[in-house]
């Protein structure tokens, strides 16, 4: 039978491709989905897939977990360099791991890539990730508090070949799932990875019987190639300049230490430099990141930020960006420090830098489409819990339960953030069905509501997040509950252009007698039958200082239940239902910030050259934008001529002070001194000095 010649790859063609490409990731999604049995998979889409390039550029990804997609590319790129030499890779075979120092986010992510061959050419690569409800180590969940190295959580598993020619090797399936306390559902899992691998192989070849092998290869490579040069022409539009911000995570699961994640940003004409030296050396085990999954955030984060209105082509954004990394530190660890919380602990952290770097670079720019982008954190990290023990029939039970991921996201210039929104860098993710988790687990909930005043205060607010409490019955004796997060004390979801952050998270334990338990953010406990749990849920930041929020907006928050009338006056100036005593509040409240009767803003903001919303720079000075103030030469630092107020960190909820530890940290806010418009707002150490967050080239 004679072929088809090769179509040319006009405009129209790329575009049916192109689409029909995305609808076959979709379908290995619904693959996935359709054979497993895990709540974590088929409730809480705590997974993604990916399709590759021959190479191992990730072309594209669906919209779940993207660090998972991001991730991917490193594992197959592993894959071909290690498997290659003997031309050992072949059609029908498929390669496992969970390695975080290769590339998989954090052990109970498992990863199941495989090639794409037309007959013996190699064109592509598939694969996916699952979070797995278990993947061994000490503890039930493999999420291992108190760990001291790697050695002491789940060891593991390097890339290594589980199928092969098409036939599931059963010695290497029984050594992976032998591992788990969970082998039925990490089955499943990995029967539907396989065959969602399957699905994309089978329709890969079927486009190319359609179209030709070469439109289809040149498909993936006009996805990457065009998304690229959109996203070199974003940036040339965009000032050249530095952004930093630094993040913290505290308790590495055996002692209450402190961890700092600094980040400088760097952006010159078409690329991005992003420096993560400034970094705390590696903990024991549990919090780190290694360099891979530091970058997979990183480029999550540029994707999801930057990346507005273009396809989730991972490749083109590796392309536009290099990443600095100091190894043996918090987000380059060295073997053999552990990694088991890395995706909540310093890998949110990083998401969260270059998150807010992106948008402090966005309020540098002119273009208002471009300062229109601009976007505070959404929640970093949670109060997750596992629970594992047995029925009151005697039967076991192990969970990750997802209580904790429908925190608030981040508001942006322009608009609130998203209520309960999650995670930015997962856009498809999903909290669990309380009736599923009571289907599936010895938990009856008490309630699942939104948690009033914990979105960050702006002239835009942060989303609030949720709030969930259970009490354990149906149990054979107590429980075991591991709680791991970080942002119990400092504030981690980070505001923008004066925007404050959101309100920290917290776990909660009410004993059967009536006592209250405020767990520390790493703890294994126990519940006994009669315990409530509950979990609640941080917000995001917000945007723009809060005394400029429409006073109407901030009643129309209290009537629905987002805002207390108590929030109202302390984080926006507002009496609700009397707009005299708002304004007067309100300038009272500047006037407290500055010790003096704040300027009157000028008709016309300032002209120069803009560093953000509230300073330009004109004549060597700094100036405030709304009332013109000098601020001072800008061969000093700019914050060192704002006016600075300090504030503990328990000022907008008392549960960072439940625990000691909160008095060191601090929210540092700084002011214009003539007209006291909040110019940024930093959570920091309470003895690090002030950080430079702008400056442009």
């Amino acid at each position: 039978m004679t072929s088809n010649p090769t179509p040319r790859l006009d405009a129209a063609l790329f575009e049916v491709l192109r689409n029909r490409l995305w609808a076959i990731n979709d379908e290995a999604v619904d693959a996935i989905v359709a054979v497993s049995g895990s709540p974590i998979a088929t409730e809480g889409n705590d997974f993604n897939s990916g399709i590759l390039t021959a190479s191992g550029e990730v072309a594209l990804a669906g919209p779940y977990v993207l660090v998972h997609a991001a991730a991917m590319g490193q594992v197959v790129q592993f894959v071909i360099d290690e498997f290659s030499d003997d031309s050992s890779i072949g059609p029908g075979d498929m390669f496992i791991t969970n390695d975080t120092y290769v590339g998989a986010p954090h052990q109970p992510d498992v990863m199941v890539v495989a090639p794409v061959f037309r007959g013996d050419r190699l064109i592509a690569w598939c694969g996916s990730c699952v979070h797995q409800n278990d993947v061994g180590g000490p503890v039930p969940g493999s999420i291992t508090v108190g760990a001291s190295s790697i050695y002491e959580e789940a060891v593991p598993m390097a890339p290594t070949r589980i199928v092969a020619g098409g036939e599931l090797l059963a010695n290497v399936e029984a050594e992976y799932l032998g591992r788990s306390r969970t082998p039925e559902l990490n089955r499943l899992d990995l029967l539907g990875q396989i065959e969602a691998n399957r699905v994309v192989v089978s329709r890969l070849n079927g486009l190319c019987d359609r179209y030709g092998t070469d439109t289809v290869v040149a498909v993936f490579d006009g996805f990457i190639a065009r998304t690229e040069a959109a996203l070199r022409a974003r940036l040339k539009t965009l000032p050249d300049g530095r952004w930093r911000h630094r993040g913290l995570v505290e308790h590495d699961g055996i002692e209450d230490r402190i961890y700092e994640i600094g980040l400088t940003m760097t952006k010159r004409d078409d690329s991005l430099h992003l420096d993560f030296a400034d970094a705390s050396p590696q903990a024991p085990a549990l919090i780190n990141t290694s360099r891979a999954i530091t970058s997979s955030y990183a480029m999550a984060a540029v994707m999801t930020v930057l990346g507005y209105g273009l396809p989730w082509t991972p490749a083109a954004f590796w392309r536009v960006m290099d990443i600095d990394t100091q190894p043996g530190t918090i987000v380059d660890c060295l073997w053999p420090a552990g990694m088991s919380m890395g995706v909540t602990a310093a890998g949110q952290e990083v998401r969260t830098a270059v998150n807010i770097c992106l948008s402090r670079m966005f309020d540098a720019s002119d273009d208002p489409v471009l300062h229109n982008q601009i976007l505070a954190s959404c929640v970093s990290g949670s109060f997750t819990q596992t629970i594992s023990g047995s029925f009151d029939d005697g039967s076991g039970f192990s969970a990750m339960l997802l209580d904790g991921l429908p925190g608030g996201s981040g508001a942006r210039w322009g608009g609130d953030g998203p209520d309960t929104g999650g995670y930015v860098t997962s856009p498809a993710g999903l909290c669990t069905n309380i009736e599923t988790n009571e289907q599936h687990y010895p938990v009856l909930y008490r309630y699942r509501k939104e948690r009033p005043d914990s979105g960050g205060p702006g002239r835009w607010r942060g989303g609030v997040g949720v709030e969930h409490a259970y009490r354990l019955h149906r149990a054979n004796g107590t429980a075991t509950s591991t709680v791991f997060a970080h942002g119990q004390q400092p504030p981690t979801a980070a505001g923008v252009v004066g925007g404050e952050p959101g309100m920290q998270h917290t776990g909660v334990y009410q004993r059967s007698d009536g006592v209250i338990e405020v767990p520390p953010p790493k703890q294994v406990g126990e519940l006994a039958v009669g315990d409530v749990y509950a979990n609640l849920c941080g917000g995001g930041g917000g945007v723009g200082d809060p005394l400029d929020r429409d006073p109407a907006a901030v009643e129309h928050d209290v009537a629905e239940g987002l805002v207390t009338q108590a929030g109202a006056a302390r984080d926006y100036g507002v009496v609700v239902g009397d707009r005299s005593a708002t304004e007067a509040l309100r300038t009272a409240r500047r006037r407290k910030r500055i010790g003096r009767n704040p300027a009157p803003p000028l008709a016309e903001p300032s002209a120069g050259r803009r560093l953000s919303s509230t300073v330009i720079m004109a004549d060597s000075h700094y100036l405030c934008r709304r009332c013109g103030h000098n601020h001072g030469p800008t061969t000093e630092p700019l914050v060192s001529l704002l006016t600075l107020a300090r504030s503990p960190v328990a000022q907008r909820t008392p549960w960072p002070s439940a625990r000691p530890g909160a008095d060191r940290f601090e929210i540092r806010r700084l002011y214009c001194p003539a007209c006291a418009v909040q110019v940024d707002v930093h959570v920091a150490l309470a003895d690090t000095p002030l950080l430079e967050t702008a400056e442009l080239l």
